[in-house]
C-alpha cells in the first residue's frame, strides 16, 4: 500500500507540473514536453490579464466600486498563483537533474512511517481538498462563470499547495537517513569516520533541498498571508461597510481558502522541526556514548595499546560531537529565515497583527463618516 500511495503521489506531483524527473531518459523527456505545454498556457493566461483588465467606470455608484476594487484583487492574487506556479515549473524544467539525483540519494517513504508521518491521512486529505475544489469551480460554473477559467484557477492554485506537501515528503525522507544514523548510534555503534561522513552527506542533501525547493516555499508563504489579508478585506467590505450578509456559502469558500493552508504550512513547519530536533538528539547520543568511553589508563596488559585505542575513539566522539554542533540540520529559506515552528508562530502572530490593523482602520472610517 506504501509503495502505491508514493507512486500516486509521483503522479499527482508530474500532473501539476511541480516536477518532471524521472529515471528513464524517455520519460523525463516526455514529461518536459508536458511542462513545456503548460508553460505556454500560463504565458497565454498572464498576456490575457494584463491585455483584458478593467476599471470602474465613473457612473458605478460606491457600492459598485467596493466590490469592483475586491474583484481585482481577487483576480491579482490569482494572478499571483499563477506567477508561483509558472516559477515552481521553470525550476521542474531547469533543475530535473539536479531534482532527480537528490531523489536517487533519498529513501523512499512506501511501508511504514518511522518519523510519525502519517502519509495516507496527508493522501486523503489532499484528495478531500480536490474534491472540494473541484465542487466550487462546478458551483462557479452553474451560477454563470466559463468552466475552463474555473478549472485552470483550480489548477493553479492546488499545484501552489500541493508544493507544501511534495517539500514535506521529500523533509520527511532526509528525517529517516537522520534516523538511521539514530538507531546506530543506539545499537553500539562508536562514533567512527564512517558515521561522520553519513552525517556530512545529510547536511548536503539538506542544503540542496533547502536551494531547490527554497525560493518557492518563500513565495508560498507570501501567498498564504496575501490569503488571509483577502480574507479579511472580503469580510470588512461585506460586514461593515455594505449591507450584503455573510452567507453560510461565503464562509464555506472562506474555510476552503484557509484552512488548507493552514495545515500544509503547520505540517511542513512540523516536519521540519522534526528534522532539527533529531540532530540535538544524536548530539545527546554521542555525549553519552563519550562518558561512556574508558579512560585512556584503564586495562591490563595491552594497556597501551587498548589506551590508544580509547584515546582515537574518544576523539572522533568529540569530532563528532563539535561537527553536529558546528552544522546543525536547519531548513534555511533564501538565507531569510528557518523553517521550523517558530516560523509558523510568527507568520500567525503577523496576520493577527494586519487583522487588528485593518479593524483599527474601519473604526476611523466609520468616526470620519459619522
Amino acid at each position: 500500500m506504501g509503495r502505491r500511495t508514493e507512486l500516486f503521489l509521483s503522479g499527482y506531483f508530474r500532473l501539476l507540473a511541480l516536477t518532471c524527473s524521472a529515471q528513464k531518459p524517455a520519460v523525463q523527456q516526455l514529461l518536459s514536453s508536458y511542462l513545456a505545454l503548460v508553460l505556454g498556457d500560463m504565458l497565454r493566461q498572464v498576456w490575457r490579464y494584463f491585455t483584458l483588465s478593467w476599471e470602474p467606470s465613473e457612473g458605478h455608484s460606491q457600492h459598485q466600486k467596493h466590490f469592483g476594487t475586491y474583484a481585482k484583487i481577487i483576480d491579482a492574487m490569482s494572478l499571483a498563483y499563477l506567477l508561483a506556479h509558472m516559477l515552481m515549473l521553470l525550476q521542474a524544467l531547469l533543475l530535473r537533474n539536479r531534482e532527480r539525483r537528490l531523489l536517487a540519494q533519498l529513501p523512499s517513504v512506501g511501508g511504514s512511517m518511522p518519523t510519525g508521518f502519517n502519509l495516507r491521512l496527508h493522501v486523503a486529505l489532499e484528495c478531500f481538498i480536490v474534491a472540494c475544489a473541484t465542487t466550487r469551480a462546478l458551483f462557479q460554473t452553474i451560477k454563470g462563470q466559463q468552466l475552463l477559467p474555473s478549472l485552470r484557477e483550480l489548477y493553479t492554485t492546488q499545484a501552489v499547495r500541493a508544493r507544501y506537501l511534495q517539500m514535506s515528503l521529500m523533509v520527511v525522507r532526509l528525517d529517516i537517513k537522520l534516523l538511521s544514523l539514530q538507531h546506530r548510534l543506539l545499537h553500539g555503534h562508536q562514533c567512527s569516520l564512517e558515521l561522520r561522513t553519513n552525517y556530512a552527506h545529510i547536511l548536503r542533501l539538506m542544503r540542496q533541498l533547502s536551494r531547490i525547493y527554497g525560493l518557492s516555499v518563500l513565495l508560498m508563504n507570501v501567498l498564504c498571508m496575501g490569503d488571509f489579508i483577502v480574507v479579511c478585506y472580503a469580510y470588512i467590505i461585506l460586514w461593515r461597510l455594505t449591507t450584503v450578509s455573510i452567507s453560510w456559502l461565503l464562509l464555506w469558500q472562506t474555510v476552503y481558502v484557509v484552512l488548507p493552508t493552514i495545515i500544509k504550512i503547520w505540517t511542513l513547519c512540523a516536519v521540519c522541526d522534526s528534522c532539527a530536533q533529531r540532530s540535538k538528539q544524536l548530539l545527546v547520543l554521542i555525549n553519552g556514548a563519550w562518558r561512556r568511553q574508558p579512560s585512556a589508563g584503564s586495562g591490563s596488559g595491552n594497556g597501551n595499546a587498548i589506551g590508544s585505542r580509547s584515546q582515537i575513539a574518544r576523539k572522533q566522539t568529540e569530532d563528532f560531537s563539535l561537527q553536529i554542533m558546528q552544522n546543525s540540520v536547519q531548513f534555511e529559506v533564501c538565507g531569510i529565515y528557518h523553517l521550523n515552528l517558530k516560523t509558523l508562530s510568527g507568520m500567525l502572530f503577523f496576520i493577527i497583527d494586519s487583522l487588528v490593523i485593518f479593524l483599527q482602520f474601519i473604526g476611523l472610517t466609520e468616526q470620519q463618516r459619522n
